[in-house]
C-alpha cells in the first residue's frame, strides 16, 4: 500500500483542526495538527510534510510572516503551503505567492473542492 501523504495543518481554532483531520483523515492523509506558528514551525522542520496548510490569522506570529520563514529554511523551503483562512478576500487581492505560497483557499470552500486542491498540489 503506498504510504500515506503528510499533511500539516495550522490553525489556532479547535473546531477548524477538528473538521480538517477528520476530512483529511478520510481522504487518507497523514494529519499532524499545530496550534500556532511556532509550534507548526517545528514540527514542519521535524516531520517534512507533503503539504503545509495554514491559517494566516495565528497567535504569536502570522501565516504570512510563518510562510517567509519556512521559505528561508532549506530542510523546508521546497514544501508546499497553502493558506486556509476565513479572511473573506477575494483570491486575487491576496498576493500569497509573494509571501512564498503555493496557493490561498478560503476556509468557505466545499469539502470535496478543498481535497480536490490538495490532491492537485501534491500531483
Amino acid at each position: 500500500m503506498p504510504e500515506k501523504r503528510k499533511i500539516l495543518f495550522i490553525d489556532d481554532s479547535p473546531t477548524d483542526r477538528a473538521l480538517i483531520s477528520s476530512l483529511l483523515t478520510k481522504y487518507n492523509f497523514q494529519v499532524l495538527l499545530a496550534v500556532d506558528g511556532i509550534t507548526g514551525l517545528k514540527m514542519a522542520l521535524e516531520e517534512k510534510p507533503d503539504l503545509i496548510l495554514m491559517d494566516i490569522l495565528l497567535p504569536h506570529i502570522s501565516g504570512i510572516e510563518l510562510c517567509k520563514k519556512m521559505k528561508q529554511e532549506p530542510a523546508i523551503q521546497d514544501i508546499p503551503v497553502v493558506f486556509y483562512t476565513a479572511l473573506d478576500t477575494p483570491k486575487d487581492m491576496i498576493n500569497y505567492a509573494s509571501y512564498g505560497a503555493h496557493d490561498y483557499i478560503p476556509k468557505s470552500l466545499p469539502a470535496e473542492e478543498l481535497i480536490a486542491e490538495i490532491n492537485s498540489i501534491l500531483k
